[in-house]
């Protein structure tokens, strides 16, 4: 088996134990899945911005289009998804806040990372691929610059320097998410510190918050 397949499988099975999670205990969550991304538009995004997506965040596409309802990022649902018209706020289930938008989505974060850097350094390919809303201005990025460090996960933040090696692969950061759903604790980062925030529930959705101050008065731990 290739690196690219193990890739895969590992996406695979993670999403699997996530959206598992999620129809047992965020039922809300679990109805705004989106369909599979067409492999036609994840193409059509690597032309225009120049990059190949790494095996394991394209793996995700072909299972979701995204972690919630186009509407969340600001799109209308195609017809043939099956969704209903209008979201609810429940794209951003991953833990920070995060969501991962529709594929067609990700050229339109053009203030995120995949633009820093590369008037000094052309090569450079970062492509912003999660935030904690649709104005793509926090959140995660994947390294794209073909040679060894292809595939990392970092951070990004408006007018900051792009992080790397937050997690060495999107399939490890899927893992991490899986196995923290499952241990009921905040996800473990490379460099050893453990995320306060927590699985909890608004509404039966997930939302990953912190139990001391939540945000939502709402929220509620997961038990």
């Amino acid at each position: 088996m290739t690196d690219d397949q193990q890739q895969e499988q590992a996406v695979t099975g993670a999403w699997a134990r996530i959206e598992k999670w999620l129809e047992q205990h965020a039922p809300r969550s679990y109805r705004m899945l989106p369909p599979p991304a067409p492999e036609a538009d994840v193409r059509e995004v690597e032309q225009e911005l120049d990059l190949t997506v790494p095996p394991g965040l394209k793996a995700f596409y072909r299972l979701r289009n995204g972690t919630g309802h186009p509407g969340d990022f600001g799109w209308t649902p195609e017809p043939e998804t099956g969704l209903p018209p209008q979201g609810q706020e429940t794209a951003w289930l991953l833990p920070r806040k995060h969501g991962i938008p529709p594929v067609q989505h990700l050229p339109y974060w053009d203030e995120g990372p995949h633009t820093i850097g590369m008037p000094d350094d052309p090569v450079v390919r970062y492509l912003a691929f999660a935030a904690t809303d649709r104005s793509g201005l926090y959140g995660l990025f994947t390294d794209c610059t073909p040679g060894p460090g292809y595939g990392r996960i970092g951070t990004f933040e408006e007018a900051g320097i792009p992080k790397l090696g937050v997690w060495p692969s999107f399939a490890d950061y899927l893992i991490e998410v899986a196995d923290a759903l499952y241990e009921n604790r905040g996800v473990e980062y490379a460099d050893g510190h453990q995320d306060t925030k927590v699985p909890g529930l608004v509404d039966q959705a997930l939302v990953w918050d912190g139990p001391a101050h939540p945000r939502d008065p709402d929220w509620t731990r997961f038990a």
